[in-house]
């Protein structure tokens, strides 16, 4: 298994945590290689230039190669003074799927939807034409793989649910949830919970929160800052001065660690995925594990995740209405 692997803070990560050991409880060995601050058994940098080519060392001895693919953990920025590193990395992975082809499956978990370089956009198409086995999580993911490179052939194409590997870290009931965090039995609990960045749109579910007069109605928002880039403080400033200004609004800065994850899904009435941009969401699919309503943005691909009892919503003012709704109702 190529990923990243705990204690990196990384979703990723963290699914490709649950597969290794579903694979280990149907009998089989795994080791993984994982980026220098991972976790894996074998560790080294796989980023940028011909790095990748590493992989040719550990490949020969295992029946199956398994790659959790996020361009981030492979290509250096694709800025002018990269171009020979991202070059080098298509190459790479090219000679990965000629050297390797019957053995590698390779997870897609996010592609680019745009390429400004007409050379970068045909090193990436011949580098999908010769991956033997692409796996993706929905199936509006590979319509829209299709639209801007192929169509894959049946045999070398597996749909896999986002959550297909997932399982609780903690069994944990609500009310003991609930006790645990000092969070009040007789509220109700809407979380938001993940990474503070302004794709996640958590800032548009605390502004309709911070305009709801019923008292017993909570928005958690759990999560830290992943990248310290400027607009990413900036926009955790905004959200601070929300949660700060609004009593039923709390912002709990952390990273939680798996088994603090579902404690807080568990503790809570309903998720709300507000996303400006995804594709799919481990979130919903940890949601769904505990049984939880969501609230979630028509975005991406999350509409394949939802059960009949999930609200789907456009807009904000959508979002409000919703969130109105619940007021109502409980007052």
């Amino acid at each position: 298994m190529v990923s990243s692997y705990a204690p990196m803070k990384c979703g990723i990560g963290a699914y490709a945590l649950q597969m290794v050991k579903k694979i280990q409880n149907q009998g089989n060995s795994v080791k993984i290689l994982s980026p220098s601050e991972g976790g894996g058994d074998f560790r080294t940098n796989l980023k940028g230039g011909f790095n990748l080519l590493k992989l040719i060392s550990f490949g020969y001895s295992f029946d199956k190669i398994i790659i959790q693919y996020h361009e981030s953990f492979y290509y250096d920025d694709k800025k002018i003074r990269n171009l020979f590193s991202l070059f080098a990395t298509h190459i790479s992975f090219i000679l990965l799927f000629l050297i390797f082809r019957n053995r590698i499956e390779l997870i897609l978990h996010e592609f680019p939807r745009s390429y400004p370089l007409k050379l970068d956009y045909f090193c990436e198409k011949l580098k999908w034409l010769l991956c033997p086995k692409i796996v993706f999580h929905t199936k509006k993911e590979v319509a829209d793989f299709e639209a801007l490179f192929f169509k894959i052939p049946s045999s070398h194409i597996e749909i896999r649910s986002p959550s297909a590997y997932f399982f609780k870290f903690r069994n944990i009931s609500q009310k003991e949830a609930r006790i645990e965090l000092k969070i009040p039995l007789t509220d109700i609990m809407f979380l938001c919970i993940g990474f503070i960045q302004p794709h996640k749109g958590f800032d548009r579910a605390a502004l309709v929160f911070s305009h709801i007069k019923n008292t017993k109605m909570h928005l958690y928002i759990v999560g830290d800052l992943r990248l310290q880039w400027e607009n990413y403080q900036q926009y955790f400033t905004r959200l601070k001065n929300i949660a700060e200004n609004c009593p039923n609004v709390h912002l709990v800065v952390k990273y939680p660690t798996d088994e603090e994850f579902d404690t807080w899904i568990s503790a809570s009435d309903v998720v709300i995925t507000p996303y400006r941009e995804i594709w799919s969401s481990s979130v919903v699919g940890r949601a769904k594990i505990f049984n939880k309503p969501v609230i979630a943005s028509n975005i991406g691909a999350l509409s394949e995740q939802l059960s009949p009892k999930d609200v789907l919503f456009n807009t904000d003012e959508e979002l409000k209405l919703i969130i109105q709704d619940f007021a109502d109702f409980c007052e």
